[in-house]
């Protein structure tokens, strides 16, 4: 049984708008499941979280509403308008109730079908040294690395910790994630990094300056080490952020419409399209790539540091949200029809299955995907 149909066809069969066709299938699937006590918590959880017109019943109608739907005599209703917190509480429900439908499919492909195995993301990751060498991260297992002559590199299961005592003049070194990758590095200075998927920073081996300056791509959190005589500085594609020591996440992908500092700990600068800000922890600052200034704003600072914990927490727009799942899964995305106007919430672990991620967003009702090889094709 699929979820996303069976809580389609639910919802279209207690509104009344089903057609035979559709009444006949989803009396089908009921009939068909064998598991009455998990489809009323199915049920119980649909009508509890807004996903059918009798929101905020009692547990027990489950049982009453899965003995009208046996006996065919379940009332007809208007259609139900489903409203973005309607969405966002069912989606949470759902997944907290483990994904009831997936665990009846019975080895049946999901959203619609997966001729790949497409799987999540993980660490790993490219060192580039200054001659041009790339050593790859992922199979150097615990290996020590000589990034430059008298520098050594120890590479640690997800992170690579560079040696602090160097003397020699500093080179510059990069790593970077592909889509489906993750890392961390603690640089020369101790400060302490972490890569999302399809992201970069560049460093020099040595911080022996007046300043630590580093330049990132994508998303990079960072854990800056305290050294007041020493700013560190972060260039991130037309944002520069100066601290001190601080704990702060830059979001800089290229295929997203703004650039975003937000701080977590300490205090940062940002300068950027001849403006300039100063953040508190708790405040964002975004400088959006048309308008070329920045504003400050109050961030969702579990939201903005999820994928550093291991998570999605989706919020906003469908295509927003698809451009998470396409770095961390590694796919490519394509969009049939209109999704203007269409905006979830829900939280799911990084490493589930995106098939799982897929049908959590299709338990809306208002949203499908078709999985073909590496593509997935969102439909509303």
């Amino acid at each position: 049984m699929k979820a996303s149909r069976f809580a389609h066809l639910f919802h279209k069969y207690r509104s009344g708008q089903a057609t035979p066709e559709e009444e006949k299938e989803f009396l089908d699937m009921v009939a068909a499941s064998g598991h009455d006590d998990e489809l009323k918590e199915a049920i119980g959880g649909m009508l509890e979280n807004g996903l059918d017109d009798d929101a905020a019943m009692p547990e027990e109608s489950a049982e009453k509403v899965l003995g009208e739907i046996l006996r065919d005599e379940t009332p007809r209703r208007k259609t139900r308008i489903f409203t973005w917190a309607a969405v966002a509480a069912g989606l949470l429900m759902l997944l907290g109730i483990g994904f009831l439908l997936k665990t009846q499919r019975n080895g049946q492909p999901g959203a619609e079908t997966a001729r790949t195995q497409i799987s999540p993301g993980k660490d790993r990751a490219t060192l580039v040294l200054d001659d041009g060498r790339e050593i790859d991260l992922e199979r150097a297992g615990n290996d020590t690395i000589g990034v430059q002559q008298g520098l050594m590199a120890q590479v640690n299961g997800n992170a690579l910790h560079y040696d602090t005592t160097a003397a020699e003049p500093p080179t510059i070194n990069t790593i970077r994630t592909p889509r489906g990758g993750q890392f961390r590095v603690v640089l020369p200075d101790g400060s302490r990094v972490w890569l999302n998927a399809a992201s970069s920073i560049r460093f020099p081996t040595v911080f022996n300056a007046g300043e630590r300056r580093v330049e990132v791509e994508g998303e990079v959190y960072f854990e800056v080490a305290k050294r007041p005589q020493q700013p560190f500085i972060v260039k991130a594609d037309g944002m520069d952020v100066r601290v001190t020591g601080t704990h702060f996440n830059v979001m800089a992908y290229s295929d997203e419409s703004s650039i975003e500092t937000t701080l977590l700990e300490g205090g940062v600068k940002v300068f950027g399209g001849g403006s300039e800000a100063t953040l508190v922890p708790g405040l964002q600052a975004v400088m959006n790539r048309q308008e070329n200034d920045i504003k400050v704003r109050k961030a969702d600072t579990d939201r903005v540091i999820a994928w550093k914990e291991g998570r999605f927490e989706f919020r906003g727009n469908i295509r927003g949200i698809m451009r998470q799942i396409a770095r961390w899964y590694d796919v490519d995305i394509i969009y049939k029809g209109n999704t203007d106007g269409k905006n979830f919430g829900g939280a799911i672990s990084r490493t589930e299955k995106i098939e799982d991620v897929l049908k959590m967003l299709e338990l809306t009702g208002s949203i499908q995907f078709e999985i073909n090889n590496n593509t997935v094709t969102v439909i509303p």
